[in-house]
């Protein structure tokens, strides 16, 4: 709902980002888009990114969710801010501009200890096949 020049910029980068990198149609980035700043201490519990409404309509194969890392603070730290995967288990270090793509499904969690804020973008959407 923002008019902000810049951020239907960054939208629009991202969906193209996302849309070449999956080759399919994405839906619209404005319903569920989120920036999280995190403090030392700061981190996200083991989760998905699926709700009642994606199994319930079939729509679980089709959501994915975006992170595109700003600023990825200090990771001279104990706890870097690693994004931890699971199932397979897969710990990924993010680096500044990384844009990492995945299936809403996918649980994962972080924990970031740094003295620096981290930045970063979250936007979950679901992506179709081309049916044309």
């Amino acid at each position: 709902e923002n008019a902000a020049p810049a951020i239907h910029r960054l939208e629009n980068d991202l969906k193209i980002i996302a849309e070449q990198a999956l080759g399919m149609e994405v839906c619209s980035f404005k319903y569920d888009s989120f920036l999280n700043i995190y403090n030392s201490g700061a981190g996200i519990k083991r989760h998905a990114h699926l709700g009642y409404n994606d199994k319930e309509f079939g729509l679980a194969n089709f959501k994915y969710s975006l992170v595109y890392y700003l600023d990825v603070g200090d990771q001279d730290s104990k706890n870097p801010g690693l994004l931890q995967f699971y199932d397979p288990d897969v710990s990924l270090l993010p680096r500044e501009g990384l844009i990492l793509i995945f299936p809403s499904s996918r649980f994962h969690s972080s924990f970031y200890d740094g003295k620096k804020k981290r930045l970063m973008i979250g936007v979950n959407f679901y992506a179709f096949p081309d049916l044309g």
